[in-house]
């Protein structure tokens, strides 16, 4: 029969305490700017005031799914020379289908709105400022249904040179003087950086995007960014062969979260986005990447 000391369960006890003290003074992750969408039915895709959403170039539009989540979406282009009809995001067995048309290099954005004017992207879930907020990401699960039919397929974080982040005009990812996105671009993944309008860098990842077919054929692309700024890529949960870890947001600029996607010259992609994930990396959980360093 085992004997416990008296010294021994005082030693426990005490161990205890300690363990719960440092438990009870332990910060709560921030969830405030968390959001997790499914794109679970039913949507409502409007103007914002209850009105259909326009098909017109550079309309901006409601999506809220099922679950509550709201969307800001942006035309590029005219919809009408492809016999598209509003809504240009419509519900899919997987997801959220995007509608982009056939006319030549229609495009289509996202985020989690900011307002009227792009100096109040500070007030979204999707804004974050480096140097102020915690280490941050996005996530987005998607796929494409004939990948040569895209010129931009983008997911990762904008902003503009002087910290606002409006929305994009003709070309999309050429609109800001600071991104740092992974972009499908006919299949092929790259990273794709910029700061301070400066020269753009695109870097093969060394990871190729194929059709979809079955359910093996639907990618997770993935930006975290650090407190400091410093950016990293994942591609369904790890790192890719090429990585650009080197690239550093400035402080204090705002960098808000997207999803774009331009077609190739008078193709139709079909893009479904299965899910979006962003917010703060703390409150996500274990991870076993940790090399967000500055």
């Amino acid at each position: 029969m085992a004997v416990t000391s008296f010294g021994a369960v005082r030693g426990g006890l005490l161990a205890s305490l300690r363990l719960r003290k440092a438990t009870e003074t332990q910060q709560e992750p921030d969830n405030s700017k968390n959001v997790m969408a499914r794109f679970r039915p039913p949507f409502t895709h409007t103007t914002g005031l209850g009105v259909a959403a326009a098909v017109t170039d550079a309309a901006i539009n409601v999506l809220t799914d099922g679950d509550g989540n709201s969307f800001e979406v942006r035309s590029e282009l005219a919809f009408a020379d492809g016999g598209f009809s509003a809504p240009q995001v419509a519900i899919h067995t997987r997801g959220a289908s995007m509608k982009i048309d056939s006319s030549g290099d229609d495009g289509i954005a996202m985020d989690l709105g900011h307002g009227p004017f792009g100096s109040e992207v500070v007030n979204c879930k999707g804004a974050f400022v480096i140097g102020t907020d915690e280490d941050f990401y996005l996530r987005v699960r998607l796929e494409i249904g004939d990948v040569s039919s895209t010129d931009q397929v983008a997911v990762g974080f904008v902003g503009g040179v002087t910290g606002e982040s409006g929305w994009p005009v003709d070309g999309l990812l050429d609109t800001y003087g600071n991104y740092a996105v992974l972009n499908v671009d006919n299949g092929t993944v790259n990273i794709e950086t910029r700061l301070n309008t400066g020269t753009a860098s695109v870097t093969a990842t060394g990871t190729s995007i194929v059709d979809y077919t079955t359910t093996g054929d639907v990618y997770d692309l993935e930006v975290r960014v650090s407190k400091g700024g410093a950016v990293n890529f994942l591609i369904n949960g790890a790192e890719p062969s090429t990585d650009i870890t080197g690239f550093t947001f400035d402080s204090t600029d705002t960098v808000n979260a997207v999803f774009m996607a331009l077609a190739d010259a008078d193709d139709a992609p079909v893009i479904v986005i299965h899910e979006w994930e962003s917010g703060y990396l703390s409150s996500r959980g274990p991870d076993s990447i940790g090399d967000l360093e500055d």
